[in-house]
Parts: structure tokens; C-alpha cells; sequence
């Protein structure tokens, strides 16, 4: 919502040309075309002024054939409230057209009392907006025969003052496509809807929907004037727009198989499938932000579930602060062992394609470059199949090729089927393990503890020397404890390494051994303290993310670390801006850039981090023993 700031020495008498706030006396001032008089301009009425301009200069309507505060009679009696703005047909005032309904900045309430006016009126168009897009354009249908309340669909906008409402129903073209600032408040509108009309999950059905559109934003959308088949025609039954999205969702299940179960179809309703395809079908979603698809789809999976289960998915700040400082290049694997939705994932493949784009300059070389690298370099696991469905639907169509994500324990091999083995292990028999990757980027779960037998007997860091010398394996152990091995395990000699953990895991007594075992394996070369906000509203904890390189062989005393390690720096830093609220809200300045001090500390990292070659970790290890032999 755009707008100019007049200061004034005199309160204005007349309306201006253009839609602007008056300053005078340091009070802001708002003059209205229709009622022809000062307001102060509280956020609600800068709304409306702006609306009502809008309505003027954008879709021709003349201040002549528009009210404002209308009374609205329901039954037999008025509304509560009166109508914020209300379009006529023409000047004279007999038949509404438009009602509109205004509210201020950030609020989201008010859908409900404009479907009253127009159910009142009998009114077919309506307006919804708080002044930030996406405003809401909705469409009344009158009840069918046989039922009492009228249906509802949200229309891609208004029609101007010269159009029929046909004219609003012209097909989608690529060009009118628009990327999506805010696609969780469009996920919660069919969340909503779904939950209560339907009996199925909301979650599943909605993402079948994404998938369908993603389909056909690759497949059909191929030039700017392309017509978009992921859509609902003003005028189209709910019946026939089902066959074209049953279609679109089989099509995209054919080319993405592994995401959905063979025969898996849509389970909603036709006015349900209708009233959120409508929803969905204006915006680009392929030119979206990844973090803003990702995080819709991470703040809707099991919500309830992640604080149970330690599941806090890492902001996309964070992830890409570990990411810069990783640096992954075309051909190094890249593997995360509780992706979750693949944020960490999707960072590396970001950071790899620039690279791909600046290094060729042939656009199907680049391309195939790419498809190569998210096929054959990037994997990850989860436990949470559902999450885990994410992100595979993200591999492939990002990617736009084979998914190499697992939705299984990654703490327990021992469980692993074939197709898992086949990813993640390399040998056969007794000579099999663990496959290693180049760069391992991670935040596990760090709620709850593993206590299974079966799991345990896999690690080093479950069992403890007592007083007597004698090893002996402990009853549980935190879970991101064992996460702290097996990433080290699956690293490659020299590989490198980032893991948000919990900072008790720096400072406990009770953890030295996890310290002593870490120091052992991997180079610490970094650690950064992510403060107590940073996975709010999820949890409280304090969380610091550990920069590590693993070493040539693992030292087996702590003497010889503090030999190799003496002269080697360590890089602190600690967050002074989280990039997020005591609530847990992200903090963006007016761009949506988040307010966060970690790009600074990204920046130091880099001057201050060094990463050894392989040839330097063999020399260095070599070393040491040699001085640990002479003694």
C-alpha cells in the first residue's frame, strides 16, 4: 500500500487528485472524495482512502457511484457493523455491484462480515483486503436446489468498470502469474475450508494440490502467453474442473514417482477441490522462494508434534549461514540425517546451481549440470514420513530428477530396507557400512532419548568406562548425541561438517566425553551461539551450531589432539540478532530481508575458517604419532 506524505500548514478542505496522507501539526490526515471530509487517518481509513482511489484510477469506477459506512439491513434488522465501501452499478445508487470490505494492516478477520452483506443484498461481488496483497476478490453463488446457504469462490480480481464478469474469467497466462510473499495464509485458507467440509487431512490433500500445480507450471506453462490448466473458471461447475486437476495430479504422480503411493488420488470434495484450487491457482510457485514454500509446508506438518519430538525445523537464515561457510561445489555429496522438509538440502542445491549458471554458458548444459547434481549428490533421511514426503517432492521437482531421500530412522541402519541400504551403505556382508559423504549439514531432533538395544549396540558414545576400566553400555542416551556420531561416521576424511545442537553439549560435566569424542574425530574450527529465540515458539533452548572437519584418522587420546590442535584457531561468535522476536516471528525490514546479524557472522567465518586438505590431515596425523612414538 503505497502512499505520499504531504506536511501541511493548513488542514486541507477538498480531496486530492492522487490518494495521500496529509500531515499537519505532526497528526496525519486522510480527506475523503465521497464523504468530502478530514479524518484522521487511522489504519483502517488509510485502507479505505486507498481502496477507494484504487477503485477509481485502477478499474474506473467514479467517486459518484461509490458509498462509504453503508447500512446494511439483515432480516429485519441492521447489520452491526456498517459496509466499508460499497460500488454501484451507476450513479444512481439502486444496485450494489461491489461491496468491499477494509480492515487494518496485519489484521486478518472480516471475510465473514463481508459474505453477510452480500448475502443480505444478494450481492455477487466482494472485496477483502487489510491493504498488503493478496486481497481477497470473492465470488456469491446462489444455493444450489436443495440447499440453504450459497456457495463461495475467490475470484483472480474484480472486473472494472467497463467489464462483465465474464471478463475476469479469461484463462491464466504464465505472464499473470505472481511469486508468493505470504503462501502459509493461503494454506491455512484451504486448511480451514478442508477441516470443515471434509473428513481428510488437510495437509495430504493440499499437497497433493501443490503437486498437481507444480506439474503444471513445469510441463504446460512454457512461454508467458502459455493458458494455465491448474485452474477454476468463475463460471466452470466444480465437476468439470475436477477432471483437468485428477488429470494434472496423475500426470505429475507419473513423472514424480516415490512421492505418492501407486493409484493415490484426490480425496476432497468437487466444491472443495474447486474452492482450493481457486485459492492456489494465481500464484507462480515455481518462482517462489523456496523458504516460503518451506516453511508454509513446515509450520502445517504435525505442528503439535515437533515440540515432542525436538522436531525444530532450522530458519532459513541459519540454514544458509551453514551452507556460505560449507561451501559445497558441483560433485561433493551432500547428506543430512533428519532433514525434515529438506531445508539444509535445498540450500546446498541453491548455492550449487549458482555456481553451475556462473561456470556454463549453455542453457541446456546448464540444465542437465544440475539435474546430474540433485540426483546424484544430495541425500537425506527422516523419520517422520510425512515430512519426509516434502522433501522428496522437493528434490524432484526442484531438482527435476531422482530423489535420494529416505524416510526412515537414520539412527538405527539396522532397520534400513533394500532401497535404503542401496543409498546409504556401500560393501556386501560382513565388509558393509556406512557410506560417507563430502559434506554433512544437520539439525536432529534433541528432544528425548534413544533407549532401544537394538540401536544402542551401533555406537561408540552409548557405552562408558567405569571405575573399573570395565566398558559397559548405558541404559539411554540423548538422542542428539547419537546424531553427533553417526555424522561423523558417514563423513568422508576430511570432510566438512555443520550440526546445530544444543549448547549444553559445550558446557555439561556430564558431557565431556561427547567433547573428548568430537575433538578424537573432527577438527572444531567454528561455533556460533544461535541465543534462546531462534526456535521459538517451538522451544526455549539455547542452541549453538558447530563447524567441524573430519580428521585423517581418529586420535585416541586427548594429548594427541591438544599436539595437533594447539596452534589451530577457533572461530566464536555469538548472534546478537536472531532475526526473530521473544514470540518466535521472523523480523524483516521493508523488503522481507531478515533482520539478522548472522550474514555479518557468515562474513567472519569465512575470513577466519580454513578447511585443511587431505594431504595436510594425513601429514598432520602422521606427525603426531611420530612425536607420540619418540616419547
Amino acid at each position: 500500500m503505497d502512499y505520499t506524505v504531504i506536511e501541511t500548514a493548513v488542514k486541507p478542505d477538498k480531496a486530492p487528485d492522487k490518494f495521500c496522507v496529509y500531515k499537519f501539526k505532526g497528526e496525519e490526515y486522510v480527506f475523503c472524495p465521497i464523504r468530502k471530509k478530514l479524518y484522521k487517518a487511522k489504519p483502517e481509513e488509510k485502507v479505505r482512502q486507498w481502496w477507494i482511489y484504487r477503485l477509481k484510477e485502477v478499474y474506473g469506477y467514479s467517486f459518484s457511484q461509490i458509498s462509504v459506512e453503508l447500512k446494511v439491513i439483515v432480516g429485519s434488522t441492521e447489520a452491526k457493523k456498517r459496509a466499508d465501501i460499497v460500488v454501484y452499478m451507476d450513479d444512481k445508487k439502486a444496485t450494489p455491484r461491489i461491496f468491499v470490505e477494509v480492515k487494518k494492516p496485519e489484521r486478518k478477520d472480516g471475510l465473514e462480515q463481508l459474505k453477510v452483506y452480500l448475502n443480505a443484498t444478494g450481492c455477487k461481488l466482494g472485496l477483502w483486503s487489510n491493504g498488503d496483497s493478496p486481497h481477497v476478490y470473492l465470488l456469491r453463488n446462489e444455493p444450489k436446489a436443495g440447499e440453504e446457504e450459497a456457495s463461495w469462490r475467490e475470484l483472480r480480481n474484480i472486473p472494472a468498470k467497463s467489464e462483465k464478469l465474464a471478463d475476469v474469467d479469461n484463462p491464466i497466462t504464465r505472464k499473470e502469474l505472481e511469486p508468493l510473499t505470504d503462501f502459509l495464509s493461503i494454506i491455512r485458507e484451504c486448511e480451514d475450508y478442508i477441516k470443515a467440509h471434509e473428513g481428510t487431512n488437510p495437509f495430504d490433500e493440499i499437497f497433493k494440490l501443490i503437486i498437481a500445480k507444480l506439474y503444471d507450471e513445469k510441463a504446460n506453462l512454457k512461454n508467458d502467453n502459455s493458458p494455465a490448466k491448474f485452474r477454476v473458471g468463475v463460471f466452470e461447475s466444480p465437476e468439470e474442473a475436477r477432471i483437468r486437476i485428477d488429470k494434472l495430479f496423475s500426470q505429475a504422480t507419473t513423472r514424480w514417482k516415490g512421492v505418492f503411493q501407486d493409484n493415490e488420488s484426490i480425496l476432497l470434495t468437487d466444491d472443495s477441490l474447486a474452492y482450493c484450487v481457486s485459492a492456489l491457482q494465481k500464484a507462480y510457485l515455481l518462482k517462489s522462494p523456496a523458504d516460503i514454500l518451506g516453511s508454509a509446508f513446515e509450520v502445517m506438518v504435525n505442528p503439535d508434534m515437533k515440540g515432542d519430538k525436538g522436531q525444530y525445523f532450522t530458519p532459513r537464515h541459519v540454514v544458509k549461514m551453514c551452507i556460505d561457510v560449507l561451501q559445497p561445489k558441483d560433485g561433493e555429496s551432500v547428506f543430512d540425517p533428519a532433514c525434515g522438509s529438506g531445508g539444509f538440502l535445498i540450500g546446498a542445491l541453491d548455492y550449487v546451481y549458482k555456481q553451475i549458471e556462473h561456470d556454463r554458458d549453455n542453457e541446456n548444459d546448464i540444465i542437465e549440470n544440475k539435474k546430474d547434481y540433485a540426483s546424484e549428490c544430495v541425500f537425506g533421511i527422516d523419520y517422520d514420513k510425512t515430512i519426509a514426503k516434502v522433501a522428496k517432492a522437493y528434490m524432484l521437482i526442484w531438482g527435476d530428477g531422482r530423489s535420494n531421500i529416505a524416510a526412515c530412522d537414520g539412527l538405527n541402519s539396522n532397520n534400513w530396507d533394500d532401497d535404503v541400504l542401496a543409498k546409504f551403505t556401500v560393501g556386501h556382508g560382513k565388509e558393509k557400512k556406512l557410506r560417507q559423504f563430502d559434506i554433512i549439514v544437520s539439525n536432529p531432533p534433541f528432544a528425548g532419548d534413544i533407549s532401544s538395544d537394538d540401536t544402542l549396540s551401533q555406537y561408540e558414545l552409548a557405552f562408558k568406562i567405569d571405575k573399573n576400566g570395565s566398558r559397559k553400555r548405558l541404559n539411554k542416551i540423548g538422542k542428539e548425541k547419537l546424531f553427533i556420531e553417526r555424522c561423523i561416521n558417514m563423513l568422508v576424511p576430511g570432510g566438512r561438517m555443520a550440526i546445530v545442537l544444543p549448547r549444553g553439549i559445550l558446557k555439561n560435566y556430564s558431557d565431556e566425553r561427547i567433547r573428548r569424542y568430537i575433538l578424537q574425530h573432527a577438527i572444531v574450527l567454528g561455533v556460533v551461539g544461535l541465543g534462546g529465540n531462534m526456535f521459538k515458539p517451538f522451544t526455549n533452548t539455547k542452541t549453538i551450531v558447530l563447524f567441524l572437519q573430519k580428521r585423517y584418522k581418529e586420535f585416541t587420546s586427548i594429548e594427541e589432539v591438544h599436539l595437533a590442535d594447539k596452534e589451530k584457531h577457533i572461530a566464536y561468535c555469538v548472534t546478537e540478532m536472531s532475526g526473530k522476536d521473544k514470540t518466535g516471528k521472523i523480523i524483516t525490514d521493508a523488503e522481507g530481508v531478515v533482520l539478522s546479524d548472522l550474514p555479518e557472522i557468515t562474513e567472519y567465518l569465512l575470513k577466519n575458517i580454513r578447511f585443511r586438505s587431505e594431504k595436510e590431515l594425513k601429514d598432520e596425523y602422521e606427525k603426531i604419532k611420530a612425536i607420540k612414538a619418540e616419547n
